[in-house]
């Protein structure tokens, strides 16, 4: 009997299973041939899917069709689970991904400019969720087999349970074990590839003379245990589906075959040759100032000192020949020489010069670092880019005898040059931490008797005494606590010092300064840096630096309107930063030097006392403390040369100093602030109003008079405030 094309359709409908989760499947029918498409595509397209969140390229791929039909195909079905779970982020955020065309290919060669472009990406730190990659990028790892397998049973009907035979739950258990072995084998190839990524950016740093490349080490060992990891694991998958394989087929049934490579373990040995080694396991390589050395014969053959300089700083370096090759042991001879990069970059100089095979760096100082040993920091020739800490045992073991160590403060180039392993000990002074040239030049042209020489002979002592000092610390901390480190110091001090001079009376040395301030020679300035260093300039007849906000008040703004054009002293050197394009002005009223820089900011000093004995009418507080005399002149507040200097607006020991300058400028206005007094005012004993005045937060331009100042300082109950808030003109 003949049927209808319509009963065969309704049959056909009827003979489906409708799935719990939609319509009945019914088998799409093949469309009919487009006459337009007869003509396969000459070239094809490669494209990026772009995150608009971030703009980041998170797929690549090819496509010969329309670029916004491929998208539409991505967004319906997902390549992998990472496309999928970033595809449903980005449509939770109401957005869809943006396909970008990176150029035109020939059919023939989109794989291979595919699999270029993934590689391009992937160097330039691109997120792909490309396969493999997903496993590393997406954030998530691929279900397992088993929980797919599950996802897809339950959407099937409910069928009868058949029991399983031996024979097919083997082959079950086989598909499970080689999904596994695929993922594990996957995840190592993108450990493998992260530490090499790794790897090639610290040597194109190293290159490129970048030396803070020591830092991607910590990172480069965590991605070497990542990959000695994956391997691990995936050694141990590959193993039990071996031996599950070995089931089916039992010994007595195998048959010997030829032993012809699979195209698993070609894959196996191309990865291998990917990676650079032929085992995954390869020799860890050993620092030479770590390897257990063989008891030597002779001591190693001392040939010579050189000075170095390597990022502008100066390096004393003693050469040995010894059974490993040279060894150089680099001597900073400047405190700023032991940083890491430093250390790493005169190995590289050295390298280029002495070409050493080792190279070690003994520390500064035994106070910068202490503890139990004798920390040397070392690194190879081999390994520039790597540094290690050892001990002087290990240089012992060596060089055959102690190594030299010379004190920070003792380490002079003419005398480190002339030093030899059998010569004698040399005995000199410490070296000196300030220009003593200089000091000692501005000395010996001044007069016998002149105050400048009193003040900078008695400052000379000082120095060198302070010098000598640090040197002999440093050698009896050598003797109590490294005497029994392998190391040596060859130089004794010499503390031969004439007798400490009669140090000249406060307002002498304020006069000797206030000369040598006058001046504008090189030798002054070194004269001026020195004291600064040394006890901040305390006799200095100038108080505290302070700069003068742009945004100032009516104050600032008369105060230099009476400003005189002047020339360039040592006072004006030490302001300014750029003495050739800063203004220098001078205040006739005070005789204190002020400069003016390019971007309009004022600096000055503070005198230490005002040169009047007019009383004080206002206390105006505009970017610093002003103080307007009887007469009507205005005055910087004083200051003192050091410590803390009076301000306004919290509560600490800047407004604790300007409770202290008002009371001592209303009741003397010629008072010294560098002296200090028990009946001047603190936080304990100075009275409620002045407190709050002092921790209010005012604007430029505040004015108090002398009535208010004085009402305030009076004292009063703790609740009672007589007084109201001024307002800035």
């Amino acid at each position: 009997m003949s049927r209808t094309p319509r009963e065969g359709r309704c049959r056909t409908e009827l003979n489906i299973r409708t799935p719990p989760w939609g319509e009945p499947l019914t088998k799409p029918k093949s469309p009919a041939p487009d006459p337009r498409r007869s003509e396969q595509p000459q070239t094809g397209s490669l494209y990026a899917l772009t995150d608009p969140r971030d703009g980041t390229v998170r797929y690549v791929g090819q496509t010969t069709n329309h670029l916004q039909l491929r998208l539409a195909q991505h967004i319906n079905n997902p390549t992998n689970p990472g496309m999928r779970m970033w595809i449903n982020a980005l449509a939770a955020a109401g957005q869809v991904p943006v396909i970008n065309l990176l150029r035109e290919v020939p059919v023939g060669d989109l794989d291979e400019a595919e699999h270029a472009e993934i590689l391009a990406h992937l160097a330039s730190h691109h997120p792909l969720l490309n396969h493999p990659y997903y496993l590393a990028h997406s954030g998530t790892e691929e279900a397992l087999p088993r929980q797919r397998a599950t996802a897809v049973a339950a959407s099937l009907p409910v069928q009868r349970a058949r029991p399983a035979s031996g024979r097919r739950r083997l082959e079950s258990r086989m598909k499970v074990l080689k999904v596994r072995e695929a993922v594990a084998l996957h995840r190592w190839i993108v450990a493998e590839e992260a530490r090499q990524l790794l790897v090639e950016a610290q040597r194109s740093e190293v290159t490129a003379g970048r030396f803070d490349a020591y830092t991607l080490t910590e990172e480069i060992e965590r991605a070497t245990d990542n990959s000695a990891d994956a391997y691990r694991r995936y050694l141990i998958v590959r193993k039990i589906r071996k031996r599950t394989s070995r089931l089916r087929h039992p010994a007595w049934t195998r048959k010997r075959r030829r032993a012809t490579p699979s195209r698993f373990s070609l894959r196996l040995r191309q990865l291998k040759l990917m990676v650079g080694h032929k085992s995954v396991a390869p020799i860890p390589y050993v620092p030479i100032l770590l390897r257990e050395c063989q008891p030597f014969q002779h001591s190693a053959r001392y040939e010579g000192g050189h000075l170095i300089t390597s990022w502008e700083t100066e390096y004393f370096v003693g050469a040995w020949d010894t059974a490993w090759g040279r060894l150089c042991v680099i001597y900073p001879l400047d405190w700023s020489g032991g940083p890491i990069g430093h250390i790493v970059s005169t190995a590289r100089d050295l390298a280029d010069k002495l070409n050493p095979k080792v190279t070690a760096v003994l520390r500064n100082s035994l106070a910068r670092t202490g503890g139990d040993k004798f920390i040397v920091t070392a690194v190879d020739a081999d390994y520039p880019e790597d540094t290690y800490k050892t001990d002087t045992a290990h240089l012992y073991e060596l060089l055959g005898h102690d190594a030299p160590w010379w004190p920070m403060e003792l380490r002079r180039p003419e005398h480190m040059m002339r030093w030899r392993p059998d010569g004698p000990s040399a005995a000199y002074q410490a070296v000196p931490t300030f220009d003593l040239e200089a000091l000692t030049r501005v000395t010996e042209a001044e007069p016998e008797g002149s105050l400048v020489r009193a003040v900078l002979t008695s400052l000379i002592w000082r120095l060198q005494k302070y010098d000598n000092d640090g040197a002999a610390w440093e050698l009896d901390e050598y003797r109590e606590e490294y005497s029994t480190e392998r190391i040596t110091v060859p130089v004794t001090l010499d503390r031969r010092q004439p007798e400490q001079p009669k140090e000249p009376e406060a307002s002498a040395a304020r006069e000797a300064w206030t000369r040598i301030l006058a001046r504008s020679d090189d030798d002054a300035l070194a004269c001026c840096q020195a004291a600064r260093q040394w006890n901040s300039g305390e006799d200095f007849p100038l108080g505290y630096t302070i700069n003068l906000a742009s945004n100032h008040g009516f104050a600032v703004t008369e105060w230099l309107e009476r400003l005189v054009p002047a020339e360039p002293t040592v006072a004006t050197s030490l302001l300014t930063e750029d003495p050739a394009t800063d203004c220098i002005f001078t205040d006739p009223v005070a005789g204190i030097p002020v400069t003016r820089g390019r971007q309009r900011d004022i600096r000055t000093y503070a005198p230490r006392r005002l040169e009047t004995t007019s009383p004080l009418t206002e206390l105006i507080l505009d970017s610093t403390v002003w103080i307007r005399t009887k007469d009507g002149l205005l005055h910087i507040a004083p200051q003192p040369g050091a410590g803390q200097v009076a301000t306004w607006g919290y509560t600490g020991g800047g407004p604790g100093q300007l409770m202290v300058l008002i009371q001592r400028m209303l009741r003397d206005p010629m008072s010294d602030m560098e002296s200090r007094d028990e009946s001047d005012y603190s936080w304990n004993n100075s009275p409620p109003a002045l407190q709050e005045l002092v921790s209010t937060s005012w604007p430029n331009g505040t004015v108090f008079t002398r009535a208010q100042l004085e009402q305030m300082c009076a004292p009063q109950p703790p609740d009672v405030v007589q007084y109201h808030r001024p307002h800035p003109r």
